[in-house]
């Protein structure tokens, strides 16, 4: 376990969020992020599902099987590298996740 000095002003803030320690308030605030950033990610995924109609991973099937149209067009080639970018990023949040969790529960 390691310690840290928190500045007053910051232990009297952490008041507001729920948890009946410090440590307790910190792994609320750590898995509070975590959430954060997957709901981010995830409206960016429904940006791209919603625009092509599919999950990145039939995209890039098809992708793979040149049946996306104008799949080397800028908007496109755009598309497929961000939405690549965010279901990466997705399934990392969601590991370290439940990483988190893992080892907070124990």
């Amino acid at each position: 376990m390691k310690t840290i000095a928190l500045a007053d002003n910051m232990e009297e803030s952490l008041a507001l969020v729920p948890g009946k320690d410090l440590q307790e308030k910190f792994s609320r605030l750590v898995e509070n992020t975590f959430v954060l950033h997957l709901r981010e990610c995830e409206d960016y995924l429904f940006k791209y599902e919603s625009k092509y109609g599919m999950d990145f991973t039939n995209f890039a099937e098809l992708w793979e099987q040149g049946e996306i149209p104008d799949k080397h067009s800028h908007e496109v080639e755009r598309d497929f590298m961000e939405w690549e970018g965010f279901a990466m990023e997705r399934s990392s949040l969601l590991k370290a996740l439940r990483n988190f969790k893992s080892k907070a529960s124990s």
